[in-house]
């Protein structure tokens, strides 16, 4: 779940989208086209900005479905407060702030559902996310009149399925990264992740005086995220997401911080990437739910393809089969819904 650090791996919004056969799309469908992938890009954003991600961890307490209830002081934690003065001080001072260590630490999974807009291209749609331990995450969406699109991580395979590009395993530096966002519960443990922390400066980060913190993970990656000055709640971060199409900047910002289980997480995401800005709405977090056994099963147009296969872990070239590949559309029952 989102805390300090959403996922911003991405494909790139491009109106010419080329589908699995490698054709571009016709005119009359480029506004469809540009759709599916920008909803594929934000798939990769809430991937672990909704799922598991590094900014993973989910809330406190052992009921089956906390729903999403109102603002209001975290509580505070027990010891010495963290100086202000270094990375690690901010970051920790952050984790006390959404809740403390011991409360994250006792989520086992989670499941949120929302919406999201492309306001440029007046389109709106649904999200689904679910995330468990270590790093196995599940993220459904659908525009009407589009389709659908989910993308998950499943054991060592990473996956993603549109209407545009097909089915695919994701592979090479695109998968590396997305593996590290998915880790469940990963601000407990950014120092694994990020081995080099800086504070870099105090800046203005969305109208808001923040704490501006440097992360590198041990592969070169750099995460750059704000804390709010005044409430020590994350506000964003910046990446370089690594893509099918290559490298793009992108930038999340979060607001709405509300209470769930003892434990404080954004419900308003807004992701931006040159010209194009998605909004997400989450409407209900559950924390611990009961998942169907399959839930994160890979899909059998994913299975069937080579980098999916025991010991490939998807580190090859990646495999790409023909589109259409919609996400299930069988409404399961509360007991086993994903």
């Amino acid at each position: 779940m989102i805390r300090s650090t959403p996922s911003t791996r991405s494909i790139p919004f491009l109106g010419g989208a080329r589908a699995a056969d490698g054709r571009r799309a016709s005119h009359g469908g480029a506004r469809t086209a540009a759709a599916t992938v920008a909803a594929a890009a934000l798939a990769a954003s809430l991937i672990a900005a909704c799922g598991g991600g590094s900014g993973s961890g989910g809330a406190g307490g052992t009921t089956l479905a906390t729903q999403s209830g109102g603002g209001g002081a975290a509580p505070a934690t027990p010891g010495k407060p963290a100086s202000l003065d270094t990375a690690e001080g901010v970051i920790e001072a952050s984790l006390a702030a959404q809740g403390g260590r011991a409360q994250i630490g006792q989520v086992k999974a989670i499941r949120q559902t929302g919406t999201f807009a492309l306001p440029r291209m007046g389109m709106t749609g649904s999200m689904l996310s679910v995330a468990a331990p270590p790093r196995n995450t599940l993220l459904l969406l659908e525009i009407p009149g589009v389709g659908k699109i989910s993308q998950g991580v499943s054991g060592d395979v990473a996956w993603e399925m549109n209407p545009i590009t097909g089915a695919r395993v994701i592979s090479g530096d695109e998968r590396a990264q997305l593996m590290r966002e998915s880790t469940f519960g990963g601000d407990l443990i950014w120092k694994q992740l990020f081995p080099k922390a800086e504070l870099a400066a105090a800046v203005e980060f969305a109208g808001q005086p923040a704490y501006k913190v440097v992360l590198t993970a041990a592969d070169g990656d750099v995460q750059t995220r704000y804390y709010a000055k005044d409430t020590l709640l994350p506000l964003g971060v910046e990446t370089v997401a690594k893509t099918q199409m290559g490298k793009m900047p992108v930038t999340m910002e979060m607001s709405d911080w509300r209470e769930v289980g003892g434990v404080k997480y954004a419900h308003r995401l807004q992701r931006k990437e040159g010209p194009q800005t998605i909004e997400v709405t989450i409407e209900k977090i559950e924390i611990d739910p009961q998942l169907a056994p399959a839930t994160f099963a890979l899909p059998p147009e994913i299975a069937a393809l080579p980098g999916a296969k025991p010991g490939s872990a998807g580190a090859g070239a990646g495999t790409t089969a023909p589109a259409p590949a919609p996400a299930p559309t069988t409404k399961p029952t509360p007991a086993t819904k994903p």
